[in-house]
């Protein structure tokens, strides 16, 4: 791998990283991406790792990329001075601004990522909030609505809490042609063979292209009746059970305690058209009783969901097969992973690749995680030069 440093704010190229001891960079559809670099403790490396590290950042191309900011920096003088650096993507940036104003924004859900970014970064009532070059990148064209309210909320976990719900994700790259960071919302491209538009991506025994395959089905902590209690007290107090038709022994409880949850209160409504226009309102929300229901399943289903049956599909792929990562799939696609034999197929995303390089040579790991919470699989296979 090479890096570009580039000076943050100017987007002059300060010069070119392409020597070190180890590396190690870790791609994630699901949390922000890092990079770990082990580099001499040479002059320069100390002017760009200790020196002049807030001013600088990283990025392995030059046209619209993904860039590394240094978060982590450790001088090490033992048998050899070494610089230990850990970089994370340019993403990184919305964990710097909290949601500070009490607002529920109703609308698509890329506009309202969108909304977040550009009310506490780039556009906010209070100019030092500000983060200057950084501007609202293309619409990828998402097209799931929701209504979501986050207050008092460190803004990069709410951007993640939105993605994980609509299996999609967020980056801000570095689009250095035109000096300036754009945020992005996007999600991969489908290869599974649940769609016939582009070919799909299989890894199955009977395509010989995987190397093991386990089969696990924990249901340790399934729960299928979701007992969720709302405002009031004693007697008066409201009540929604989900998945209540379930019964006998294969009936499994989870109690949820949402007395937070009050059908009456002071909201500011931020609904956004199909341009992103934005239009608020106050209002004092007297909810009806079947709103105030739906609003107390939905808190159900939220917990429900973490208390899902596990059924997990480790496979061991093949890296040498007809299937090459970068060129057939990439970070955020999704694939199948099939065993015909236990009548078992998962159409799952890939969620993480971590790459390493050293003078020992090359590992590859890929994690694979479904968007179905009751699958979750995990590939993970080194594949060492």
């Amino acid at each position: 791998m090479e890096f570009n440093i580039f000076h943050f704010d100017t987007f002059e190229r300060l010069g070119i990283l392409d020597t070190y001891q180890e590396t190690e960079r870790s791609l994630n559809y699901r949390d922000h991406s890092e990079i770990e670099l082990i580099v001499e403790a040479t002059p320069q490396n100390i002017d760009w790792f200790i020196t002049n590290s807030d001013d600088i950042f990283i990025a392995e191309g030059l046209g619209k990329v993904r860039g590394y900011m240094v978060e982590i920096a450790q001088y090490q003088d033992e048998s050899k001075s070494q610089i230990i650096v850990n970089l994370f993507a340019l993403s990184y940036l919305t964990a710097f601004r909290d949601i500070l104003k009490e607002t529920v924004y109703s609308g698509n859900v890329e506009l309202i990522m969108r909304s977040y970014v550009n009310n506490n970064m780039i556009s906010p009532t209070d100019g030092n909030r500000k983060i200057d070059n950084l501007v609202l990148g293309p619409i990828f064209g998402i097209q799931a609505t929701t209504d979501e309210s986050y207050n008092f909320q460190q803004l990069d976990i709410a951007l993640w809490s939105m993605c994980k719900k609509y299996d999609i994700a967020y980056e801000i790259f570095a689009d250095i042609p035109n000096k300036r960071f754009s945020f992005e919302v996007w999600q991969g491209v489908d290869r599974s063979t649940e769609q016939n538009i582009r070919d799909a991506v299989i890894f199955s025994k009977e395509f010989d292209n995987v190397l093991a395959q386990n089969y696990v089905d924990d249901k340790t902590d399934h729960r299928n009746v979701v007992i969720v209690a709302g405002e009031g007290e004693d007697t008066a107090r409201k009540y929604v059970t989900i998945g209540g038709a379930n019964k006998g022994r294969k009936r499994r409880e989870l109690f949820v305690d949402t007395r937070d949850l009050q059908s009456t209160t002071k909201q500011t409504v931020v609904e956004i058209d199909e341009e992103g226009n934005e239009t608020e309102t106050t209002v004092d929300i007297s909810m009806s009783a079947e709103e105030y229901e739906q609003l107390l399943i939905e808190r159900g289903n939220e917990k429900g969901a973490e208390f899902q049956r596990t059924q997990a599909f480790e496979t061991d792929i093949d890296f040498n097969s007809q299937f090459k990562l970068g060129q057939d799939y990439n970070i955020g696609d999704m694939i199948t992973l099939r065993n015909d034999e236990l009548g078992v197929a998962v159409h799952t995303r890939l969620i993480k690749v971590v790459e390493k390089e050293n003078k020992d040579g090359y590992e590859l790991s890929i994690d694979f995680g479904s968007n179905v919470p009751t699958l979750i699989s995990k590939i993970k296979k080194a594949v060492k030069n």
